[in-house]
């Protein structure tokens, strides 16, 4: 007769506190004034520096885990939807960015000032990854719709670093284009067997 180890319960704690950080960042960026810092997202958490520490790294983590997380949930719910064959691609091509904008455009502070951070290549190198895993995940979805001659890796790296590169410009701009426009922006410069057409 085997015996089996007791099945430990997963500590509810880390998770609560990251979404308690997470949180703290989306109210703290609603107010474009405020300063993000370590500090303040504690404060505003309602946890201990060291409970933010060991949740991220910096904040550089918080931002690139933010942006992950995003990217994921977006590129889900798109592939759920891509899932219906008779889909218009185009909509729902510009349907995804348009929540990948809303998520950036309502904590635009903390991105924004993100970008004034001295990060490393690795930071930019994971939100290019974490981008081109969904765009990787759109073209198997896709199948024949896929131009044989297209590498489903490369065009995948590719498309995030554009996207990517406009999505910092839009980020930077003073004046930014609206979601809505910069969806459309973001599409248009998509293949077409990707995004479908007008």
């Amino acid at each position: 007769m085997q015996s089996s180890a007791p099945v430990r319960a997963t500590d509810p704690r880390p998770a609560r506190t990251r979404a308690a950080i997470v949180r703290a960042v989306e109210g703290l960026a609603a107010d474009a004034s405020t300063e993000i810092t370590v500090n303040a997202i504690a404060r505003a958490a309602g946890v201990s520096r060291s409970a933010f520490y060991a949740q991220f790294a910096d904040l550089d983590d918080l931002a690139v885990a933010m942006l992950v997380d995003a990217f994921r949930d977006i590129g889900l719910d798109d592939l759920r939807a891509r899932d219906d064959h008779d889909a218009d691609l185009r909509t729902l091509a510009v349907a995804a960015n348009r929540r990948m904008l809303a998520h950036i455009g309502s904590r635009s502070a903390f991105y924004r000032a993100s970008l004034d951070w001295r990060l490393s290549g690795r930071v930019h190198e994971s939100v290019v990854a974490a981008y081109a895993q969904q765009v990787l995940a759109t073209i198997r979805l896709l199948g024949v719709r896929v131009p044989r001659t297209v590498h489903a890796e490369d065009t995948a790296r590719f498309i995030a670093g554009g996207a990517i590169a406009m999505l910092t410009a839009w980020l930077r701009d003073d004046a930014p284009a609206e979601q809505d426009a910069m969806a459309e922006r973001l599409v248009a410069v998509m293949p077409e067997w990707l995004v479908g057409s007008d």
